[in-house]
């Protein structure tokens, strides 16, 4: 039995997610595999929640491809049609584009940096006329998570040209 071409093209779409999902829980396993575990004894190690959480991506991962591929959904591929027909699929892209730019900015500028830039730009695509606001936000929120994540959780950002400034 062939699918009817419209049902192949809404298919497509959600194949390559299903795909996306289960390999991203499976380069989340390895990255979990990674991470060093300290010494002594802990019941909840820093390897927990990503093995959760990419364990949890996988199985889904799988379900859905499984979804799209065994048991294709009619109807998820009819709304899937309805969603592509209306996306202005630039918009994705140009956050794509600046999302892969802000993390290789984090290295080089630093978090506080890439955030105060990576924010205003992302609310201008997304369609906000408020560079002024959107700069502020960007700098306060990222200087506000900054300072919350590396003296309070003791997670390490980068700190990059500002590393001198903030120690």
């Amino acid at each position: 039995m062939t699918t009817p071409p419209s049902v192949s093209r809404g298919l497509l779409g959600l194949r390559l997610t299903a795909f996306s999902v289960f390999a991203l829980g499976a380069i989340g396993l390895y990255g979990a595999t990674q991470i060093r575990e300290p010494g002594g004894y802990s019941p909840v190690g820093p390897r927990v929640f990503p093995y959760a959480v990419s364990v949890g991506l996988v199985i889904f991962g799988l379900l859905f491809v499984a979804r799209t591929t065994i048991w294709p959904d009619r109807l998820l591929v009819e709304k899937a049609r309805e969603e592509e027909s209306t996306t202005h699929w630039p918009t994705p892209m140009m956050l794509g584009g600046a999302l892969i730019v802000y993390a290789f900015l984090l290295t080089w500028v630093g978090y506080i940096i890439a955030t105060a830039v990576f924010l205003p730009v992302s609310a201008r695509i997304l369609g906000s006329r408020k560079p002024g606001r959107d700069v502020g936000v960007g700098v306060v929120l990222g200087t506000v998570l900054y300072f919350s994540f590396t003296q309070f959780l003791g997670v390490r950002l980068p700190a990059g040209l500002l590393r001198s400034l903030i120690g």
